[in-house]
């Protein structure tokens, strides 16, 4: 029998727990034209969750178009990205090689290859600047120009999500966000910004003194509610041909803290785990396995940090505390007052920290929070 659930990005008609008002709230700001803020965590399901909304409004026939913006290198990764996620949403919307066709012209600066396979019938998209040498600023420029007039001149809606778009910051070019928000501001379009380093991507839509100031609704994606988890282990189990008791799920959803991405991952392992009946020792043994997994990427975590940042990671991992500049604290994990402010500054900024509503210091993630504590 096949596993119910999944660990990565969701497809349309693939599960999806709750969420509702969130599609419903999304779905509205596109087709209202407004501009939104996605922010949350990461693998908290904000890319499944604007996959989801794009295919439901796409039905409707708004043309939707995706860019990922993780890790972008240079203004000239931005451009490429950015120029094939137009072409490509256009081409879903209406086929370039019919009708669509003649959209093209309304982007001199690109040049664009279609290839299809003579196997599968699908076909390829390629993209690139009609002027190889041009400055990168001044290639974005046109093409943000090219998209405004596209807007004007076609009258169906269009909704473009940026995801991870606070990665903009690494590429080290102030002159880009002031760019991108004069233009946006005229596009008609609604954009959603998508992003899982949430005090860098709040920063760009909250502070005054940057070109985003209040320019789109924010929307945060809160943790799924509990019982709604419960409901949906329990249902996915017994459509896939077995059982799970409610203090098995409840168990499962307690565990991970109703952190969406660990739902998934945790009841996949208690799926395969047990015979025809989930127990709460299944999961147990689920919950073990999950942490062998995942501990390459928490490796990967702390191996990408200072000794000053691990410490106070470690320390707060072992007690969630707002007093981690007190004395005792600093003591009692070897940090240093400058240190400790560093490393939070950091931490904070890379979405692995946060502070909660009674102002106490905790790892955002909490199956890592376990694996550090077990760790060191």
């Amino acid at each position: 029998m096949r596993n119910p659930f999944h660990t990565d990005t969701l497809e349309p008609d693939q599960p999806f727990c709750n969420r509702a008002r969130e599609l419903r709230e999304l779905a509205g700001h596109a087709r209202n034209g407004m501009n939104v803020v996605l922010f949350a965590p990461r693998r908290y399901g904000k890319t499944s969750l604007v996959t989801r909304v794009q295919h439901q409004i796409r039905a409707e026939g708004i043309c939707v178009i995706y860019a990922q913006f993780m890790r972008l290198v240079s203004v000239e990764d931005m451009v490429h990205r950015l120029a094939k996620a137009i072409i490509t949403g256009l081409h879903e919307h209406e086929s370039l090689l019919d009708k669509g066709k003649r959209w093209l012209a309304h982007f001199p600066s690109l040049q664009v290859n279609l290839s299809i396979d003579s196997a599968t019938g699908s076909i390829s998209i390629g993209v690139q600047l009609v002027r190889a040498n041009i400055p990168p600023l001044e290639a974005l420029e046109e093409v943000l120009e090219e998209v405004g007039a596209f807007l004007e001149k076609e009258d169906f809606l269009v909704c473009i999500a940026l995801d991870e778009f606070q990665d903009i910051v690494d590429i080290k070019e102030p002159r880009v966000e002031a760019m991108l928000r004069e233009h946006i501001q005229r596009h008609k379009a609604s954009y959603i910004f998508l992003g899982s380093r949430r005090r860098v991507l709040l920063d760009i839509f909250t502070n005054k003194g940057r070109p985003f100031y209040q320019s789109a609704t924010m929307m945060e994606l809160a943790p799924l509610p509990e019982g709604e988890c419960v409901d949906f282990v329990v249902q996915q189990f017994r459509r896939a041909g077995k059982q799970c008791s409610q203090d098995a799920a409840l168990a499962i959803v307690r565990k991970i803290e109703c952190y969406p991405y660990y739902l998934q991952a945790l009841a996949y392992r208690a799926f395969e785990q047990c015979q025809d009946n989930c127990t709460v020792e299944d999961m147990a043994t689920a919950y073990e396995s999950l942490l062998a997994n995942e501990r390459y990427g928490y490796q990967a975590i702390i191996q990408g940090i200072s000794t000053g940042q691990l410490k106070l990671l470690r320390g707060i991992a072992k007690e969630a505390t707002a007093q981690i500049t007190a004395s005792a604290f600093l003591q009692a994990h070897g940090l240093s007052l400058g240190g400790v402010q560093a490393a939070r500054k950091h931490l904070a900024n890379q979405d692995i920290i946060e502070q909660d509503e009674q102002g106490e210091w905790r790892l955002v993630d909490p199956v890592f929070r376990e694996w550090l504590v077990r760790t060191f």
